[in-house]
């Protein structure tokens, strides 16, 4: 059975936008005071500056103003982002050629004695002069514009990998619990069927898996202590269904405490060595080490293989647990299969992230 987990998603409400965009005009606006402010100060700190002088340096900076604003909302978004770069830089030089035109006539014939050695209406100079700033600012507001961007579809494109992610690991861990219940049901009703005076033992026992299933599983990490009870409770509850004698080892090496893993890992492959070993009379039994270091652990499970068939490192359990692992252990993980004279040998290695001691 597989049960397909909605992928979570992205809730952006109006007060959130508005706060946005709230910020994104006081931040434009902190930066062209700051740079006006700079004008002022250090380009005319020594020097008398006139009404009139001011003004003309205002009805400049509305010019670059325009040119800033309509290469952000206009040029960029119709052409640059569309990958019309011709038409883009065609697009510019049209406007600062309009602008041009507009400004000079002001310069001329309403600011003309702030501009020392403007003799004409259109000197090659002074036009020079307005392209060259407007250059300038366009310069400005395409590389705020396509960082902005950048950064922005940065965010995004990880918000998505992210919930790709949690939607893909909510899916592999529908699969994990279904899967482990059929196998676990199907020991049960082997007892029940053989009539076993131990078979309310054994639902007991499925009761505590799966409340650690259902419930103590959900976390994205959890205790190895626990890990390692619920692996001990899956033990005795397959010993109801072995025969008196078959060989089952669970040896434990270091301190358990404060070390944390994602669920249902280890469990995996002690699951696969029940599922696919004792089945042969010349039994090794089913043995398991757990070995954990300071920064790291190795689990590992030995257990004999039947010798009539040919052996297959796969299966939902195994491929599950590889792209699991894949996922939240990316530079984290050793996973070894290795079968070698009727005997397989599973080794997991995990080391342990910051977060997780």
């Amino acid at each position: 059975m597989k049960v397909l987990a909605a992928a979570p998603h992205m809730n952006i409400t109006l007060p959130e936008v508005t706060l946005r965009k709230r910020y994104q005009i006081a931040l434009h606006a902190a930066g062209w005071l700051i740079f006006i402010s700079w004008v002022f100060y250090f380009v005319y700190a020594n020097r008398t500056l006139t009404f009139g002088k001011g003004l003309d340096i205002l009805v400049g900076f509305l010019f670059h103003l325009l040119i800033f604003y309509f290469n952000w909302y206009v040029l960029i978004p119709q052409y640059l982002a569309r990958n019309r770069i011709l038409l883009y830089i065609a697009a510019v030089l049209a406007t600062l050629l309009a602008v041009a035109i507009i400004q000079a006539p002001l310069d001329y014939y309403v600011f003309r004695e702030y501009n020392p050695g403007l003799e004409a209406l259109f000197m090659p100079e002074r036009l020079l002069q307005y392209a060259m700033g407007g250059l300038v600012t366009v310069f400005i507001s395409s590389a705020l514009k396509v960082t902005g961007n950048f950064i922005r579809n940065e965010r995004r494109n990880k918000e998505l990998e992210t919930q790709k992610l949690m939607a893909e690991l909510a899916y592999l861990k529908s699969q994990v619990n279904p899967h482990f219940l059929f196998n676990t049901l199907n020991n049960i009703y082997s007892l029940a069927y053989k009539q076993h005076p131990e078979t309310p033992d054994a639902i007991m026992k499925l009761s505590l898996l799966m409340r650690y299933m259902l419930y103590e599983s959900n976390d994205t990490l959890v205790s190895l202590e626990k890990e390692v009870e619920h692996i001990k409770n899956f033990i005795d509850l397959q010993r109801l269904r072995l025969r008196e004698g078959t060989s089952i080892k669970f040896n434990i090496e270091g301190d358990l405490s404060n070390k944390r893993i994602a669920p249902m890992l280890l469990m995996t492959l002690v699951e696969n060595a029940f599922k696919h070993g004792l089945v042969s009379k010349n039994e090794i039994g089913i043995i398991m080490n757990l070995d954990v270091q300071d920064n790291s652990l190795t689990f590992n499970t030995i257990n004999n293989t039947s010798s009539h068939k040919k052996r297959e490192y796969g299966g939902i359990g195994l491929e599950n647990l590889k792209r699991r692992l894949k996922l939240l252990y990316p530079n984290g993980h050793i996973l070894k299969f290795q079968e070698k004279e009727g005997t397989f040998y599973a080794t997991l290695k995990l080391y342990f992230r910051p977060n997780q001691k």
